[in-house]
């Protein structure tokens, strides 16, 4: 069985990677818990080396075997806190002075730490060898003094069984933990995604809110501000007063979204739909009506049942479109020609825009052009699965969307 760890970047990419471990691999125990040991070694270390000093049985090679195993039991005991395996290995010696001295109290101790320790961190071919060679070292030690000594045998393997179910209850819930704290980690990333896709949809709405209105009652006032004509100035400030007051009504709307969404009611659709759009149809007149205003010539074609259409896609056909005509109010030539079509059949809802590409040395305004607009549609469109191209193609310029509407409303 080969044992393999997660790469600790794994976790938010697919598919996962893994890596080879050393047979040897052990997960360090905490810092505290090495204190822990040292401190409960040493203790226990200094009442053992009184016990052999106040109890000599006259036997000088046999206390200094017992006082060998109790310091070289607590010793392993204390090397936990480096690497459970080493003290695994370690563990070694004192099997075989206690076997030599035949006093197994000290070392049973140590076999039950080292094997909680070991079956808790290490890995499960190192757990299987460990608990092999432990119980390989219970039959050798019971059958080194004549008969086999059953009550022995039964009480180290009982001490066995006991220490690998409680290092396997500590590997279980420190694996628990360790999963725990990965899915609150995927979870925080999953959350800062959302997070940015609220960023990224909010940017967009208040781009479409805020560019065309205030684009419209720029152009309005610039074509206009050497006018003499007071009916024209009066029709002027009407427009600009309907276009600010149309700003400020989807602002209200927009805001109030985001409230609802902070008291956990009706989430935002990230679409842009949940604004308040009315008939498609209506947003498309609206808009050529702007564009007479401001001296273009809209030819304007709608084809197929548009409010059959599901709202999702209807709320972000007119973000397209609102953006479309601000682009032409920017760039295009006055008096020109701009042609919106938007067709519905059973697949999909088809918005085409044209307009001549600005003349030779004709630049906008720095103020006007924000660079969002296209790529605010490429990011609508997409969370449609529709698609969108854009160009120059024959001196004009071309905005074609293909939006599906095979299935229920999102709304």
């Amino acid at each position: 069985m080969t044992d393999t760890i997660a790469s600790p970047a794994s976790s938010t990419r697919a598919p996962r990677t893994a890596r080879k471990i050393s047979f040897f691999h052990a997960e360090p125990v905490a810092r505290w818990l090495s204190v822990v040991l040292v401190v409960y070694a040493l203790i226990l270390l200094l009442e053992q080396l009184r016990y052999v000093v106040t109890h000599f049985t006259g036997d000088i090679t046999l206390d200094l075997m017992r006082a060998l195993d109790a310091v070289l039991s607590y010793a392993v005991i204390g090397m936990i806190g480096w690497r459970a395996t080493w003290a695994s290995l370690a563990s070694v010696t004192c099997l075989v002075t206690s076997a030599l001295s035949s006093y197994y109290g000290t070392v049973i101790i140590t076999v039950c730490v080292v094997t909680i320790a070991v079956v808790a961190t290490a890995t499960q071919r190192f757990i299987a060898t460990h608990l092999l060679a432990y119980l390989v070292w219970a039959l050798v030690a019971t059958n080194l003094e004549g008969p086999f000594n059953d009550s022995l045998f039964w009480s180290i393997l009982n001490a066995l069984i006991i220490s690998a179910l409680l290092g396997g209850a500590t590997r279980y819930f420190r694996l628990q933990r360790r999963k725990n704290e990965q899915r609150v980690r995927d979870l925080e990333i999953l959350n800062e995604r959302l997070r940015e896709d609220e960023r990224q949809a909010l940017a967009r709405d208040l781009h479409d809110v805020v560019a065309h209105e205030l684009t419209l009652i720029t152009m309005q006032t610039m074509s206009r501000r050497r006018s003499e004509d007071v009916g024209e100035l009066h029709q002027v400030l009407e427009t600009v007063e309907d276009a600010a007051r149309s700003a400020l009504h989807e602002l209200r709307v927009l805001l109030r979204l985001l409230r609802n969404e902070n008291d956990g009611e009706h989430p935002r659709d990230v679409t842009g739909a949940g604004l308040a759009i009315g008939s498609l149809a209506h947003v498309v007149t609206s808009l050529a009506a702007s564009l007479k205003d401001l001296r273009f010539d809209p030819q304007v074609t709608m084809t197929g049942d548009l409010e059959g259409t599901p709202t999702t896609t209807r709320g972000t056909a007119a973000r397209i479109l609102q953006e479309a005509v601000t682009n032409i109010i920017k760039y295009a030539p006055r008096d020109s020609v701009c042609g919106i079509t938007v067709t519905a059949d059973e697949h999909e809802l088809r918005l085409l825009v044209t307009n001549p590409l600005p003349r030779t040395g004709q630049q906008p305004s720095s103020e006007l052009s924000s660079g969002l607009g296209l790529r605010g549609i490429a990011e609508r469109v997409s969370l449609l699965g529709g698609e969108v191209e854009s160009g120059p193609v024959g001196g004009q310029w071309v905005l074609d969307a293909r939006l599906p509407v095979d299935g229920r409303d999102a709304l």
